[in-house]
């Protein structure tokens, strides 16, 4: 492993109350696969430039006695993990295009979780190269304590834009607002607008879902996995196409809400990106600025799931928590990255796949954690993946709709 460090700026970040609380988060990223060749001198002066611009992505976790935690950027000592490997004639399958092997974490000792790294020598950001002479894979993998959705995708266009002009960022400063105050002040404003009910709910949802995970019982559950098209996208929203005029808005996550609401829920839960909703956090603001939004579904709708519920919430915020709240069994929290991965990066070519990043290849007990819950996200330019997780008959239900629309090979497990 090579460690590209940031040139001359010597400087210390007080991390956000909000950024802490990600420390139990893993590391995450994705993977992007290309059949064009991937220049690996290219791509390190492309990660030196952003480093040099911002270089709290080359620092350090450090947290002393009774101090916040802090980011500490060291020039020319710590920096960003580049990670090449040439896998030389080993085969790579297109069905998974090689989801990063468990050698790469062994050889290289990456962390699994965000805490790994607080008062050790670890990197924050990791880029791996992975190739072969027919195709190259570019996976930025980040400390979560430091970045979210929206920040990881927009660092990735910002790496595969820079590798593609040399003086794409000297253009585009400032890559990052880095105000990490702003975040821990929307929240105390949230916090003091709620009931006290909300306010115990929000400091002890966390709690309470582990307890209720310890007791579920799981031998009821079944996981759904499909692809879906842009075609099928559309479809969805096209049942919706006589909307009145004052409910024209009807995005792609308005629909799936909808699709996937087969019985009635009480709640619903999503994180949401607030740098878009006029809170006082820049769009560029780099550290955690996601939160998860929860509201009810009403009674005249016999507790069904409208789309209509889902924009009035996003417009008004009308409940933010650190954790999920799911004291009631009748939830739904669906994860939508289909806005944040509008810019598909192409590294002076074309993506044909991107997948998220995973060490192992030892299957995953998806279905030991039951959760009810939904994910999407962009798998190729007209592909996206559908996860969805709740009881054997609601995901029953959720196959038939899938069917109906057309969407072949379905994977289905059970618990």
């Amino acid at each position: 492993m090579e460690l590209i460090t940031n040139s001359n700026v010597h400087r210390e970040y007080q991390l956000s109350k909000f950024d802490s609380q990600m420390r139990l988060a893993p590391y995450y990223g994705v993977i992007n696969w290309y059949q064009h060749p991937i220049d690996s001198h290219r791509l390190k002066i492309a990660i030196q430039q952003i480093v040099d611009t911002v270089p709290i992505l080359a620092g350090r976790l450090v947290k002393k006695l009774f101090s916040p935690l802090k980011v500490v950027c060291n020039p020319q000592k710590s920096g960003v993990g580049f990670i090449d490997i040439d896998l030389d004639e080993q085969e790579i399958n297109l069905d998974n295009l090689l989801d990063a092997k468990s050698y790469v974490k062994n050889e290289f000792n990456i962390p699994k979780n965000s805490s790994d790294a607080i008062n050790k020598d670890t990197p924050l950001l990791y880029v791996i190269l992975n190739h072969n002479q027919n195709y190259y894979g570019v996976t930025i993998f980040i400390n979560h304590i430091l970045a979210d959705g929206g920040t990881y995708f927009k660092l990735l266009e910002y790496l595969s834009q820079a590798y593609e002009d040399p003086e794409y960022v000297a253009k585009s400063e400032p890559l990052f607002t880095i105000h990490f105050n702003k975040i821990d002040d929307f929240i105390e404003a949230s916090f003091k607008q709620l009931s006290w009910k909300d306010k115990l709910l929000s400091s002890t949802s966390f709690l309470v879902f582990i307890l209720k995970d310890f007791f579920q019982n799981k031998n009821n559950w079944s996981y759904l996995e499909c692809i879906l098209t842009k075609e099928n996208l559309n479809s969805i929203k096209e049942k919706n196409k006589n909307l009145s005029q004052e409910e024209s808005a009807y995005s792609t996550n308005d629909a799936l809400f909808e699709f996937l609401s087969v019985v009635p829920i009480k709640r619903f839960i999503f994180p949401c990106n607030l740098r878009y909703r006029n809170v006082g956090i820049p769009e560029n603001y780099l550290g955690n600025a996601e939160a998860f939004v929860s509201d009810l579904t009403k009674p005249e709708n016999n507790y069904m799931l409208k789309h209509t519920d889902v924009r009035k919430s996003i417009n008004q915020l009308p409940g933010i928590y650190s954790f999920l709240p799911t004291f009631n069994s009748k939830y739904m929290f669906h994860n939508s990255w289909v806005k944040l991965q509008n810019y598909l990066p192409g590294f002076g070519g074309k993506l044909i796949r991107q997948k998220l990043f995973e060490f192992d290849d030892i299957p995953k007990d998806v279905l030991s954690f039951a959760v009810k819950y939904s994910q999407i996200y962009r798998y190729t330019e007209n592909e996206y993946l559908l996860i969805y997780i709740n009881l054997k008959n609601v995901v029953s239900q959720v196959e038939k709709k899938l069917i109906n629309l057309g969407v072949e090979d379905i994977i289905i497990k059970t618990s």
